[in-house]
């Protein structure tokens, strides 16, 4: 196995265990967000509940995934034309996850304005939902040029959309 083997198989191992460290976050907080039963807000339960819901959204949660791209992006380069499969569809996995990510933001933003529009507290709720939404779009854009750039071998499987 060559020292490029390594390192991607490597990066790609360090990729699905940022993913998956990313994706027990979204489980722990949407398995807290239904157990909401009563509500505080003024919106009631579902409002409560989009709220809690799109803390997964905010840069702060979206910063657990960026690892995943980069990792990625690397493994992805490392060896073009000769992808290995999970490398592939890590790449695949994480825009994936990136798309859900900018619409449980949108879904989070709406719900601040139905909520309250005057408060001042939402401003930093609404900044860290739309930081989320950016970061997670250039993560896109990275993993869809990663895909194409070392894709040329991949005929079995189709590329994504551009960006």
């Amino acid at each position: 196995m060559s020292g490029h083997d390594r390192w991607t198989r490597a990066l790609t191992t360090a990729g699905w265990l940022f993913t998956a460290a990313y994706l027990a976050l979204v489980v722990a907080t949407f398995r807290r967000a239904f157990a909401i039963r009563q509500s505080s807000f003024d919106d009631g339960v579902w409002g409560q509940r989009v709220e809690v819901m799109s803390v997964v959204s905010t840069h702060d949660s979206v910063i657990i995934l960026v690892p995943a791209a980069a990792a990625a992006v690397a493994a992805a380069l490392l060896s073009p034309g000769r992808v290995a499969v999970w490398s592939a569809q890590l790449v695949r996995v994480v825009a994936g996850l990136c798309y859900v990510i900018i619409a449980i933001a949108a879904v989070g933003v709406v719900g601040l304005f139905v909520r309250s529009p005057d408060s001042v507290g939402d401003l930093a709720a609404l900044l860290g939902r739309a930081g989320g939404a950016l970061m997670a779009l250039a993560m896109i854009r990275v993993c869809l040029e990663a895909e194409r750039a070392a894709g040329a071998d991949r005929a079995q499987t189709p590329s994504s959309p551009r960006l």
